[in-house]
């Protein structure tokens, strides 16, 4: 009952808390949060449940800024700005947008750009919460592999019905309605907005083709190189972790919370990967595993992934271990100066012992893509994209 109740609660703000614009003029701050909730999808009714656990938990000093972006299935996008006033939560509705598509990088960058006049501040973050699928291109999720001679059917512990109730949901697919964003749309959108970091409450996403074009979007970015159970980060713990906002102390305090909520679970709900990187040693690492494959003259279509660690539970695995992975491409001494470029990156890593049903043996934190001809469509893509310009590790034409 309490649930229900908290839920109109938060109904009732929108349809009547604030105004279109604050009339309360703001001096700069010290820290500004944005959520942006795209949820115009089968995940609408957990982003107000996520909503109602900042309503009954969120504390914002005076001197930090909160807002939520929320665009629901039938019901609209707001910008709410979330305040403390005599120890009560506040919410004024700023703007109200009506039926939009939050999946477009113009209006993903008019929310940053209006909360950021709202209240200057001398650090930004921004927490993206959606569906998710890394660097894939729209549509390439689960594309079917095309075997030159069909396997036999195996079980793995990889393979399961997703549909089987016994089963968790996660976030799977990003989109508003049958929209997706890109990951290139996604940096047009932060072009012209530094933040301090990023996160992702959304599935995949900690994989270095994704981080690698972010590297110059923000200075930390923290996801997951696996899925995410469909309740997402501890909303509960938001601003206890990140205000008053501290820098890498207040970051890991949100990474541990993550993983506290689901390492605390039982069953398959005890699912949650983890990671933290810092985006100014991308390159260092970028360089250190283009020497590395450069030098080791290992042809991945042939390399042996029955042992590899994969994130995924697609047919044909497309997210692996980059560090596992690093150590069967190179010599010993590249791949020592690869582990030493990684762990300067991936400055957090924390996992449960399995996400579902997928052992997680082996984790350095971030994803890779391992080439492979048997998906041709995603190869193509990886081809041509900025990640593997700078390998050289494919040609850039087939």
């Amino acid at each position: 009952m309490k649930r229900v109740i908290l839920l109109c609660l938060f109904g009732f703000c929108l349809l009547f808390s604030g105004c279109e614009k604050c009339i309360i003029p703001c001096d700069r701050y010290e820290h500004n949060l944005l959520l942006y909730m795209a949820a115009d999808n089968s995940l609408s009714e957990i982003s107000q449940v996520n909503m109602t656990e900042i309503i009954t938990n969120a504390v914002v000093p005076s001197d930090h800024a909160l807002f939520v972006f929320i665009d629901r299935k039938n019901q609209g996008a707001f910008l709410i700005r979330a305040k403390t006033r005599n120890s009560i939560l506040i919410l004024d509705t700023l703007q109200r947008y009506g039926d939009v598509n939050s999946m477009e990088p113009e209006l993903l960058s008019r929310v940053i750009g209006q909360a950021r006049d709202e209240c200057p501040a001398k650090t930004y973050g921004l927490l993206l919460w959606s569906h998710g699928t890394g660097w894939l291109p729209r549509g390439l999720y689960g594309e079917i592999p095309q075997y030159p001679v069909k396997p036999l059917s195996l079980i793995t512990p990889f393979e399961y019905d997703i549909t089987d109730p016994a089963y968790p949901g996660t976030k799977t697919f990003g989109q508003d309605g049958t929209t997706e964003m890109e990951i290139s749309d996604l940096v047009t959108a932060l072009q012209n907005y530094h933040h301090e970091y990023i996160c992702f409450d959304a599935c995949l996403m900690a994989d270095i083709q994704t981080y690698y074009q972010l590297r110059d979007a923000c200075d930390y970015i923290m996801g997951s190189p696996a899925e995410i159970i469909d309740t997402g980060f501890p909303y509960n713990k938001l601003t206890s972790a990140l205000f008053p906002y501290k820098g890498l102390t207040s970051l890991t305090s949100l990474c541990d919370a993550y993983y506290d909520k689901y390492n605390s679970k039982t069953g398959y709900n005890r699912s949650g990967t983890i990671s933290l990187v810092r985006t100014d040693r991308i390159p260092g690492l970028a360089q250190a595993f283009k020497t590395l494959v450069n030098n080791g003259g290992v042809d991945p279509q042939g390399l042996n992934r029955t042992s590899l660690q994969t994130y995924d539970r697609l047919t044909e695995h497309v997210f692996w271990d980059i560090d596992q992975m690093a150590g069967l491409l190179g010599s010993a001494n590249d791949y020592a100066q690869f582990r030493t470029e990684l762990d300067k990156t991936v400055v957090y890593k924390k996992t449960t012992e399995k996400f579902i049903t997928i052992p997680i043996i082996h984790f350095s934190g971030l994803a890779a893509y391992l080439p492979t001809t048997v998906l041709p469509r995603t190869q193509s893509a990886f081809r041509s994209g900025s990640w593997n310009h700078f390998l050289e590790w494919l040609p850039l034409s087939d």
